[in-house]
């Protein structure tokens, strides 16, 4: 699976359910550390749920502002790691 639209997808309802934010709304460009105000144990379960649900390993080097700056920057992460990229 590795359609970046699905990827992106299941990113945003991951993120919605696991830190809602009554009233806002959440698209592929938001920026979750400044705007959805991510903190740091948001980001570990983000990491944690990205590789039980896509299978893939995350590693230490990548958990970076670029690559959690949104659900965009995320799922082409993703996407990456799962075409063997990088």
């Amino acid at each position: 699976m590795s359609d970046i639209n699905e990827i992106a997808t299941r990113i945003k309802d991951f993120i919605e359910r696991e830190f809602p934010q009554p009233g806002a709304e959440l698209t592929l460009s938001t920026n979750l550390l400044e705007e959805w105000f991510i903190d740091s144990l948001g980001i570990v379960n983000t990491t944690l749920f990205l590789e039980s649900a896509f299978g893939i390993d995350v590693r230490r080097a990548d958990i970076n502002a670029a690559n959690f700056r949104s659900i965009e920057t995320l799922a082409r992460y993703v996407a990456e790691r799962l075409g063997g990229h990088g």
